[in-house]
C-alpha cells in the first residue's frame, strides 16, 4: 500500500467548506448545484446556511465540534498530492409555513368531530369552549357602531359636578345682597323675553285650574305678570315633585299644560335625560322643591306659612326646615304659628359644599 505524504493542512476560515446532510432526504444524480446564504451571529459567531431548492427553504446551523474536527482528504490526480482540508458540517431541515386558515379548517373538523361522535359530557365541554371564544374583529365592529352614535350631549355630566353645592338646588342668588329683595331677581331665574311669551301663552286659559288652593290664594289679588308666571312655574315644579317616576319615563308627559315654553324649561333642567331616556334622582326632586319654594316667596312677599307649606308638599315640619337652609330662609315664630321668612342676614352666606347629595 502506498504511502502518502501531507504537504499542506489548511485549518477553517470565516467562509469554509461545509458537508451538508438533509434531515428528509439524501442527494440523488438529479441533484443540481444551487447557490446558499451564509449567515453569521454576531454575538455567537454560529453560521446558519440557507438555500432554496424546489420552491422549499431549507436552513441549518454549523454543528460545533468541541471534540474533534471534520477533515476531507483532496488529491490532486496530476501530481498525486494531497491537501487535508477542514471542513464544517450542517443539516438542513425544511422550514414549515404556519396556514392559519389550515389551522382553522382543522379547528373546525375536530369541533364537528366532537359533537357527533364524542361523549355527552364531550359535547358539553365543546360547546361551553366555542361559547368563550371571541372574535376579536366582529367585538371591533359591534364597539364602533356603538360609539358612532355617541354625542357629546348624551355623555355631558357636568350637572353631576353641582350636586354637592347648594347652588345646584336654587336659583341664581346674590348672597352679597344688601336688601332682601335683591337676594333672588326674577331677571335671574327666566329672562324677560322668556316671561313676555309664557305670559302670553298663558292669556285666555284657565291656569289656575290645576294650581292647588293655597297657591290660588296667592295670586288671586296679584296683577304682576311675573308673580302669575312664577306661580304657574311653582305649581308645575310641585307637581313634577309629586309625579311617579314611572310617568315621567313616558314620552308623553307634560308637566305644563298651560305654556309649552315653561314645559320645556322645567323638563330641561329638573328632568336628567341620558341616551333619550328621562329619570327624575333625588338630587334633581330636591331641586324643584326648592325652587318652587323661592318662586313663593317671591311672589308672597318673601313670607310663607309654614304650616300651609307642609301641608301643600306633604312633608313634616323638620323635613322641610332642612330643605329651607339650603335656599337662605330661616323659620321664625310669629305669634302662635311658624312662618319662613326670607330676610338678612342669610342662614347661610356662603356656597356649602355638602359630604353627599342628601338632605
Amino acid at each position: 500500500m502506498p504511502k502518502l505524504h501531507i504537504d499542506e493542512v489548511d485549518t477553517k476560515d470565516s467562509v469554509c467548506p461545509m458537508i451538508v446532510n438533509f434531515q428528509n432526504g439524501y442527494i440523488t444524480n438529479e441533484f443540481r448545484p444551487t447557490e446558499c446564504i451564509l449567515f453569521q451571529n454576531e454575538k455567537s459567531e454560529s453560521i446558519t446556511v440557507a438555500t432554496d431548492i424546489n420552491d422549499f427553504i431549507y436552513s441549518g446551523e454549523e454543528e460545533k465540534e468541541d471534540l474533534g474536527k471534520t477533515l476531507i482528504l483532496a488529491r490532486n490526480k496530476i501530481t498525486g498530492k494531497v491537501r487535508l482540508i477542514e471542513v464544517g458540517t450542517v443539516e438542513l431541515k425544511p422550514v414549515l409555513k404556519v396556514d392559519l386558515d389550515t389551522t382553522q379548517f382543522l379547528e373546525t373538523s375536530n369541533l364537528e368531530l366532537s359533537r357527533k361522535f364524542g361523549s355527552k359530557k364531550q359535547k358539553q365541554q365543546v360547546e361551553q369552549r366555542e361559547k368563550l371564544k371571541v372574535n376579536v374583529q366582529i367585538v371591533n365592529e359591534q364597539m364602533q357602531n356603538v360609539t358612532k352614535d355617541i354625542t357629546e350631549d348624551t355623555l355631558d355630566l357636568s350637572s353631576y359636578d353641582k350636586v354637592d353645592s347648594d347652588d345646584f338646588y336654587i336659583p341664581p342668588i346674590n348672597r352679597d345682597a344688601d336688601k332682601p329683595e335683591l337676594i333672588y331677581e326674577f331677571d335671574k331665574i327666566l329672562k324677560e323675553d322668556e316671561f313676555e311669551k309664557i305670559y302670553s301663552e298663558l292669556e285666555g286659559k284657565d291656569f289656575t285650574a290645576d294650581m292647588p288652593v293655597w297657591i290660588k290664594n296667592m295670586v288671586a289679588t296679584k296683577q304682576n305678570k311675573k308673580h302669575i308666571v312664577l306661580a304657574v312655574y311653582a305649581t308645575a315644579l310641585f307637581k313634577l315633585y309629586s309625579t311617579m317616576v314611572r310617568e315621567i319615563t313616558k314620552k308623553t308627559f307634560k308637566v305644563c299644560e298651560f305654556s309649552p315654553t315653561l314645559n320645556n324649561i322645567v323638563l330641561a333642567n329638573f328632568i336628567l335625560t341620558t341616551n333619550e331616556k328621562r329619570s327624575r334622582p333625588t338630587p334633581y326632586k330636591d331641586k324643584a322643591l326648592c325652587h318652587a319654594i323661592v318662586f313663593l316667596l317671591l311672589i308672597n312677599n318673601l313670607s310663607l306659612d309654614l304650616e300651609a307649606l307642609c301641608q301643600g308638599v306633604k312633608l313634616t315640619p323638620n323635613t322641610v326646615s332642612s330643605k329651607l337652609r339650603v335656599t337662605g330662609a330661616s323659620v321664625l315664630t310669629v305669634g302662635n304659628k311658624k312662618v319662613v321668612q326670607l330676610k338678612l342676614p342669610l342662614r347661610t352666606k356662603t356656597a356649602f359644599r355638602r359630604k353627599s347629595a342628601k338632605f
